[in-house]
């Protein structure tokens, strides 16, 4: 069991917040790392949770006929379920991995998704993409790889210019903690899932997180309004900007979800809950 408890006394009693510590590499071009980050994506791998929180979030932006856009997509594992699920959209996954875009092209041949693009290009730019011709965008656990928040600006620059009038965004990713010590625990809890090259992938990643009021201010400044902005109630470990929600839950996607709750075990069931359940909102007018 997640212990809450301990993450709880660690970040209440830490009164600094550590620098953040930028990740050595943008594009991730090892193949067994690729291949590890693939199996942690994986129904029962260590990112069962979030994906499934995901896939519950988007099931009540995505309208039927919409393109959506997948930005830092990596091998496009929520992009792949969504296509599934939405055959009548359009989705492209854009990031600058080769490797991971090979996986992409193939996962789409392999489940024979004909609505499933993919684009090699920086997402801070996306020159190959004309200005509002976007109705939907997403990207999860993905900028904290930017180098700095000029970076960070400018892709939520680009996220503005692209959305068509009425379009929407939902956009997901780490926080920077403020104990290393909650860091260490968090990591130790995804060990007990994931090979070692995840684990020390997922450690950089948490150091490179951008603070969590950094975030919110270049979101703030920059995306456009209005929208709600998520985070983690108990400590600073994620943080979320999405639009309201904009239509129904289909059918397919209410079954597609209950398919996978079933096949949870239990303990990813508490992690789900306790995601879904503490989290604290604000909303950006």
């Amino acid at each position: 069991m997640f212990p809450i408890a301990q993450v709880l006394w660690h970040e209440a009693t830490t009164f600094t917040r550590p620098s953040r510590k930028t990740e050595p590499h943008e594009i991730m071009d090892n193949l067994a790392q690729v291949k590890s980050y693939v199996q942690a994506y994986a129904w029962g791998g260590a990112m069962s949770v979030v994906q499934l929180h995901h896939i519950s979030e988007l099931s009540l932006m995505i309208r039927p006929g919409d393109t959506i856009l997948d930005l830092a997509c990596g091998p496009g594992p929520l992009l792949l379920e969504l296509a599934a699920i939405y055959p009548e959209c359009k989705f492209i996954g854009a990031d600058l991995s080769p490797l991971m875009l090979q996986h992409l092209e193939q996962e789409t041949r392999i489940r024979e998704l004909k609505n499933v693009s993919v684009l090699r290009d920086d997402i801070r730019t996306l020159l190959s993409l004309q200005d509002r011709t976007v109705d939907l965008v997403i990207t999860t656990i993905a900028l904290h790889h930017m180098p700095d928040e000029v970076s960070l600006r400018t892709v939520f620059q680009r996220v503005r210019s692209l959305l068509k009038p009425g379009g929407g965004f939902y956009i997901f990713d780490f926080a920077l903690l403020k104990s290393p010590k909650t860091r260490r625990i968090i990591v130790e809890e995804a060990r007990k899932v994931a090979p070692p090259i995840t684990t020390e992938d997922y450690d950089m990643s948490l150091q490179a997180a951008f603070p969590l009021d950094v975030a919110c201010r270049l979101a703030q400044e920059e995306l456009p309004r209005p929208f709600l902005t998520s985070s983690c109630a108990f400590a600073d470990f994620f943080v979320s900007f999405k639009t309201q929600s904009s239509t129904q839950r289909s059918s397919r996607a209410q079954e597609a979800i209950d398919q996978i709750w079933r096949k949870l075990p239990l303990s990813l069931k508490f992690e789900y809950l306790m995601l879904r359940r503490l989290r604290r909102h604000t909303n950006i007018a």
